[in-house]
């Protein structure tokens, strides 16, 4: 499942992608859509008609319900339902959702004024309010029931404390969000926000498992007219149907959304996906690269190459059940420079991306290469270098000037490599680091697992022997319920706003899975976030601080920034491709 969106923050929901790309119901639905697609559009102006029909791979959601979704495929579909505040077009610039306009900032940037529409509805016909709003902030995302993932997003340090924000009902449609300390990029975070309806969740309230278990929280039946489509049915690991939404707020006008249904439909491969959209079965998938020639050959489908703010990483386990050569800096260096960048860029992704070395894209105005450690590619793609840094490390011996990289106990080192099902490209990034790896001595098994048993068994974890609940960051000394060693996998950052990436970095980050730690980069992020960093040039220095220290530690591997490309019946209308060419598809159509 892709999240068009730009989801700023969120996990796995990163700019640049171009769909919620799943696959058709099944062919004679498919191809009757497509015969009545050409009906509805007449001299330019759009009727809603056809079904849109995505294709993904392998990962389904693990909810509907969104603020327990931690995953990028469930705020995905989530996103079909409920528009949100705002998103970014394909320049970065802000398109207003929810928003009657912008928010207003206060002049010394301590007061977040939010106006929301007058015509926003809950399904029940009730006016979707301020009061709202602040309810779900105040008694769910900021309460500790619900252990909201990104929760750290709206806490402030004051007095030596962490507090959380206050926000505050002024009118039926206007709150504020008052802070008693600078962040010169909180207004990205309100940005984010999502909402309940007041009088449907404060029934459920300090109850978790009555929340968690829901029904009108766990099939939408809640949103109104909040997004340009509603759920119809979720068949676990195969299909998600959507229907048009006729009471959609922006439809008011020209009749938005013009896909009578969105479904979103999983294929255990991407062999499958490509398959389904050459014989026509879909609308849309990603295609992968060595695909890419061959569609866009295809005079039924058009191919557009567009950029990411995703970084492809290896991920290095520096939890208790990780191998414990994991947790030296030196030995982590030692393996990044023992893997090709070039080799993953022609080879894997047969040139639709660029090397990686931080975690901020090239895409974003933060970026700086200067000071960052650059393993993996020219004079530090050195294999006997990273030999010498596992010697140093105490992983290796020396005789007659040849190094052997070895266990402490004089053995060969054999690390566990897990990475999700049904793609060929992380299949064959994991043979080609396997491959690297093995040259260097280091021997890797490869397990490939469905995404959601990696999200369960792999990234979730606890301390051992305690009562806690199963998180993405259970503090230093949790583990998750699977021991493993390396994950290939994707993170992503909004380029506007790096700092939201902390929850990867910080030893307390809700999706720091991983174990890292550096009281240094704790502390820089927080500055990122502080008054000082107001001063545009201070804000460039703390991230090129950041992202030397991180590339220096290599808590993982930044393999590549991939571009992605995204194929599209011939015949679907308004695409404007780019970082963000899905912030109008519902005023895309067939033409």
């Amino acid at each position: 499942m892709k999240n068009w969106r730009i989801s700023r923050r969120r996990f796995m929901s990163m700019c640049g992608k171009a769909a919620l790309l799943s696959a058709g119901i099944g062919l004679s639905g498919c191809l009757e859509a497509s015969k009545d697609n050409s009906k509805n559009s007449t001299a330019g102006v759009s009727r809603p008609g056809g079904t849109f029909f995505e294709g993904a791979s392998g990962a389904d959601a693990e909810t509907l319900n969104w603020i327990l979704a931690a995953d990028g495929t469930s705020l995905g579909y989530i996103g079909v339902a409920l528009d949100g505040l705002m998103t970014y077009d394909n320049k970065f610039n802000i398109v207003n959702r929810w928003l009657k306009n912008d928010i207003k900032v206060s002049e010394e940037g301590l007061s977040y004024a939010v106006t929301i529409r007058d015509d926003l509805e809950w399904s029940d016909g009730k006016p979707v309010t301020a009061d709202d709003f602040v309810y779900t902030m105040k008694n769910l995302m900021f309460s500790d029931w619900m252990a909201y993932t990104y929760a750290g997003d709206w806490i402030e340090e004051v007095d030596g404390k962490n507090v959380y924000v206050e926000p505050i009902v002024e009118n039926e449609t206007t709150f504020t969000i008052n802070r008693k300390t600078v962040d010169p990029e909180f207004l990205y975070t309100v940005t984010d926000l999502l909402v309940y309806p007041k009088h449907l969740v404060s029934k459920y309230e300090g109850d978790v498992k009555g929340f968690t278990q829901a029904p009108e929280l766990n099939d939408l039946s809640y949103t109104g007219n909040l997004g340009p489509y509603r759920y119809k049915e979720w068949i676990r690991n195969d299909k998600i149907v959507f229907e048009r939404n006729p009471d959609y707020y922006l439809g008011k006008q020209k009749g938005e959304p013009y896909f009578e249904k969105y479904v979103v439909k999983i294929f255990g491969t991407s062999a499958a996906r490509h398959a389904a959209m050459e014989a026509g079965d879909i609308t849309s998938t990603v295609i992968d690269p060595e695909q890419v020639m061959k569609f866009k050959a295809l005079p039924a489908v058009q191919v557009f190459t567009v950029p990411t703010s995703q970084y492809r990483v290896l991920q290095y386990n520096m939890r208790d059940n990780g191998w414990p050569g994991l947790r030296e800096k030196k030995v982590r260096q030692a393996l990044s420079m023992a893997i090709s960048k070039e080799k993953i860029i022609q080879q894997v992704l047969l040139g639709f991306g660029e090397s990686a070395f931080s975690f901020i894209p090239e895409v974003s105005p933060w970026y700086n290469e200067e000071g960052l450690s650059m393993l993996g590619i020219g004079s530090l793609y050195d294999k006997n270098r990273a030999k010498q840094l596992m010697k140093e490390a105490g992983y290796g011996t020396e005789k007659n000037g040849v190094i052997q990289v070895i266990d402490k106990n004089g053995g060969k080192i054999k690390l566990k490599f897990f990475t999700i099902t049904g793609s060929t490209v992380h299949e064959s990034m994991a043979y080609l680091i396997k491959q690297e790896l093995g040259d260097i001595g280091i021997e890797l098994d490869i397990k490939f697992v469905p995404w959601e048993i990696m999200l369960r068994k792999y990234y979730m974890n606890k301390v051992p022997g305690s009562d806690q609940a199963g998180r993405n960051n259970n503090g230093p000394r949790a583990v998750s319920e699977e021991p493993w060693d390396l994950i290939y996998a994707g993170q992503g950052t909004d380029p506007l706003q790096p700092s939201g990436t902390e929850i990867f970095f910080v030893t307390d980050g809700g999706l720091n899975t991983y174990g890292y730690s550096n009281p240094e980069v704790d502390a820089l992020f927080k500055r990122a976030r502080s008054k000082e960093a107001l001063d545009i040039n201070a804000r460039k220095k703390i991230y090129s601080e950041l992202s030397k220290i991180i590339s220096e530690d290599q808590p993982l591997d930044f393999l590549a920034y991939p571009a992605e490309n995204v194929a599209f019946s011939a015949n679907v209308r308004g695409i404007e491709p780019g970082i963000s060419m899905s912030y109008n598809y519902q005023e895309w159509y067939f033409g």
